[in-house]
């Protein structure tokens, strides 16, 4: 028969902290289930987690749409704006193409209060404007 287990007694269970299966504390039930359990080693309080299932394997995200660069060289050929050096005292315009001293050639892409995406080649960069 297998005893009937209360919060405070003690069990196994995976630590998502110490990534083991380690002793822990029950701290929560509901309906006669464990729900969150304090780890005796890290402190850590989580879910339970038994240690006999395999911990869940994420999948890598996939890459949504075209590169940075891809995007930058449509951007550079659709740019109908001046080509600027960039400050950050200027103000800029969608399609505007900026000439930034360490980053390169740029497009703006959006315009927020005081700041606006610009996409470089490597990556788009929010950037400090007087917008």
């Amino acid at each position: 028969m297998q005893e009937k287990l209360l919060a405070g007694d003690n069990i196994a269970s995976y630590c998502t902290k110490c990534k083991l299966g380690l002793d822990h504390a029950i701290v929560a039930m509901a309906e006669g289930m464990i729900v969150k359990v304090k780890c005796k080693t890290c402190g850590g309080t989580h879910k339970f987690r038994d240690p006999a299932d395999p911990p869940k394997v994420r999948k890598a995200k996939k890459a949504g749409g075209a590169s940075a660069g891809t995007l930058w060289e449509a951007g550079i050929a659709g740019a109908k704006g001046k080509e600027h050096v960039y400050t950050m005292t200027a103000k800029y315009r969608v399609g505007d193409i900026v000439n930034h001293h360490t980053f390169g050639k740029g497009v703006v892409q959006k315009l927020y209060s005081n700041k606006c995406d610009m996409l470089f080649q490597d990556k788009e960069r929010l950037m400090a404007s007087a917008n």
